[in-house]
């Protein structure tokens, strides 16, 4: 009986232990890093639930980008720039 209760214990132990090493990366680093701030953005936006940490490290990724003129945006979705100002039938 004690081995198995000692078991149980030392298996929550794990379980709540394994989650405590990550940290949320602050907005200042994503600004240093922006290769890697797009990088995550993009992971980002593949999950879909968050748990507090990875939203808070998805926010910081997103604003460093914002607030960097050097970025790309996240949100453009036209490779080509000039595309817009093609007309139909124009070569």
């Amino acid at each position: 009986m004690k081995t198995i209760l000692l078991g149980l214990l030392s298996l929550s132990a794990l379980i709540l232990l394994t989650g405590c090493g990550e940290e949320a990366k602050t907005k200042e680093y994503y600004s240093q890093h922006i290769d890697e701030a797009e990088k995550r953005v993009a992971e980002c936006e593949k999950l879909e639930k968050y748990n507090e940490i990875q939203q808070l490290d998805c926010r910081n990724a997103k604003r460093a980008i914002e607030f960097n003129p050097n970025a790309k945006n996240p949100f453009d979705t036209h490779n080509d720039p000039k595309s817009f100002a093609k007309l139909p039938g124009a070569k």
